[in-house]
């Protein structure tokens, strides 16, 4: 007998419809499967008959051909088991399911016929289309995923058992309807360090401040221990909450990039992811791709901050491989199965030393290196990436008489109250158009927004000249000039927002 059963395979994080066509017929017993399977589907036979053994059924006396279509995609993972043995039963008579075509089967079955949980079921739930009465079917473990598409009906059950029970019995009592997002924001964590207590570096912290207001790209130069790393560390106390859209890219995404094996429980990402990659990291760590086509590190980061301290040390390849989606907010990897497109729309921060020895800024202590050795040091990172950032800052060794009976520095709550209305302004400007916040205007937004007077532009462009800015520095330093005016609530770009903004490239 021939039965049809949907579900989904993942495609970077992409989830494509998928048939599970099986056929079993008399004959010698064998078992067929087709459908470019990679070694986790084709192993699938073995967990399958054995889970299906254990609550009492028999499917291994048929021939039994299954093809997973279509046959010209690769299928990988262990998602399909469920949906395999619910094919089987059905196809040689053990149970029948009323209503079988709406249903699609999601889930990894052990050999005693227990759910596990499975990768990437929000892109699945996202995926399914919501003018049909689809019903997804998934591990208990996986509902808190399901959940957040608002809708969505579905059904978990923590046993195969269990499983076949609900769905022969028709289901309707077991269907759960998902509410969508019930906890759209969560206070900072904890663990986060609060800039009240980041001793000095009052600039250091405007720099910050602005680059959470625009969303800026920013790198902190420093010598040993002067902070660069507690200041940026202390960057996700002051950034704006993720609206509804940005928790379900987000968490798609972090869905898509669990790991096998995994025995947490899979939780929403509600604040703004903060990813700091050790230098060691090779180019598919950061970016994404492999065997299996996992986002990396610069997509997990979306929406959120990308850190990568001691920036000099990464290698140069891996740098330069984040130039397009720093551009773009997205990064396409080509393989010979296909072309796979994250979602990368990160604020990129880094830190380093002016030099090998660190001490080139420092005014107490000696600069060991030799002039060739800091020019190399400098050359690890190149020039395009370097125009890619719109704030560049110093930070200074604090003095050690700071330490004592210092007054308490203003807190991160408060500047992030000023980062949220900075922000709200952004959100009202780009109303109807793909940008959230002044770092993606495009060149010609970024002019006709900034609202120059004629004195005001000339500066701009007079400053831009001696300063030696690309075409790509001009128009940052526009958006960078933006953010400070949104942040005084200034309608237009003036003298003293483009000031500042000046100093912000003082490493280039």
């Amino acid at each position: 007998m021939f039965r049809r059963i949907r579900s989904y395979c993942l495609f970077g994080i992409k989830a494509v419809p998928v048939s599970v066509e099986v056929d079993a017929s008399q004959g010698l017993p064998g078992f067929t499967l087709v459908g470019l399977p990679d070694n986790a589907v084709r192993e699938s036979r073995e967990r399958v008959v054995s889970a299906i053994r254990s609550v009492g059924k028999v499917v291994t006396g048929f021939r039994t051909t299954v093809n997973l279509s279509p046959a010209d995609l690769r299928k990988e993972g262990s998602a399909l088991d469920l949906p395999l043995a619910i094919g089987m039963l059905v196809s040689t008579g053990e149970i029948e399911i009323p209503k079988l075509d709406r249903y699609v089967f999601i889930g990894e079955l052990s050999l005693d016929g227990l759910l596990k949980p499975v990768r990437g079921v929000l892109s699945v739930a996202m995926s399914l289309p919501r003018g049909q009465e689809s019903i997804l079917v998934i591990p208990k473990a996986n509902s808190t995923e399901a959940s957040l598409v608002e809708g969505l009906r579905y059904i978990s059950a923590d046993t195969l058992s269990e499983c076949i029970e609900i769905l022969e019995g028709g289901a309707e009592c077991s269907i759960s309807v998902a509410k969508g997002l019930t906890q759209k924001s969560v206070p900072p964590s904890s663990s986060i360090p609060d800039f009240r207590n980041v001793v000095g570096m009052s600039g250091v912290k405007r720099a910050l401040e602005v680059a959470a207001a625009g969303a800026h790209n920013f790198l902190l130069v420093g010598s040993p221990g002067a902070g660069k790393t507690l200041c940026a560390r202390c960057l996700p106390g002051i950034l704006p909450e993720m609206t509804d859209e940005e928790i379900l890219e987000t968490t798609r995404i972090h869905s898509c990039a669990r790991r096998a094996g995994d025995s947490e429980a899979f939780k929403p990402v509600l604040s703004r992811p903060f990813r700091t990659p050790h230098h060691s990291a090779s180019m598919v760590a950061l970016v994404g791709g492999g065997a299996r086509l996992l986002p990396g590190e610069a997509s997990l980061a979306h929406n959120g901050v990308l850190f990568l301290d001691e920036l000099p040390e990464f290698n140069r390849g891996v740098l330069e491989a984040l130039r397009e989606p720093m551009e773009d907010g997205a990064i396409s990897v080509s393989r010979a199965s296909g072309t796979v497109v994250w979602p990368a729309r990160f604020m990129m921060g880094a830190a380093m030393n002016p030099c090998p020895c660190g001490f080139a800024m420092d005014p107490k202590r000696a600069c060991t290196c030799l002039p060739d050795a800091r020019k190399r040091y400098r050359e690890r990172i190149s020039g395009p990436l370097l125009d890619r950032i719109d704030i560049q800052v110093s930070v200074p060794p604090v003095e050690a008489g700071q330490f004592v009976g210092r007054p308490g520095g203003e807190s991160s709550a408060s500047i992030r109250e000023r980062v949220c209305a900075a922000r709200s302004i952004q959100h009202r400007r780009f109303s109807g158009t793909p940008f959230k916040s002044n770092a993606e205007m495009s060149s010609e937004c970024a002019h006709r927004f900034a609202m120059m007077s004629q004195a005001t532009e000339r500066f701009a462009v007079s400053a831009a000249d001696k300063m030696n800015l690309s075409a790509r520095g001009y128009y940052r330093l526009l958006k960078v000039a933006r953010t400070i005016a949104d942040l005084r609530k200034n309608e237009s770009v003036e003298i003293p927002d483009l000031s500042e903004a000046l100093r912000y490239k003082t490493y280039s």
